[in-house]
């Protein structure tokens, strides 16, 4: 497991609840995008709702099929965190890439208040990126 890969779980959850606000906002009649396609006159005739629901299946489908590769990911680091010996580093990995919590949010979980960056600077120790 690399510090890539654990930054790659992070950007795939972003990216899934980007997509599910999208879905989200589809239901919202006031802010949903209008279907029409670029020099498309509103008045042709169409189907807006089969075009909506054609748009939401397709959001949706795309959300599932990035849940299960997140669901994947997941597994794969739980899988490498079990083998980890340092409890330390398990805890800080957990709180910062599974749970979301921002570096300040997982230093001060872990080590306790006032330790702002202490957990990015010993994960990047661990990794070898910092001295």
């Amino acid at each position: 497991m690399t510090i890539e890969d654990l930054e790659e779980l992070r950007y795939l959850d972003s990216e899934i609840r980007a997509v599910q606000q999208e879905i989200e906002g589809m239901y919202n009649t006031y802010r949903s995008p209008a279907f029409e396609k670029i020099g498309q006159s509103p008045l042709s005739p169409g189907d807006p709702t089969f075009e909506a629901v054609h748009k939401v299946m397709q959001l949706q489908r795309k959300y599932n099929a990035m849940l299960t590769e997140m669901a994947d990911r997941r597994d794969r680091v739980n899988a490498w965190l079990v083998e980890l010996d340092d409890p330390e580093i398990r805890s800080i990995i957990r709180w910062h890439y599974l749970n979301g919590k921002s570096w300040k949010q997982t230093s001060r979980l872990v080590y306790g208040a006032n330790s702002y960056y202490n957990a990015r600077k010993t994960l990047m120790r661990f990794f070898g990126r910092e001295k």
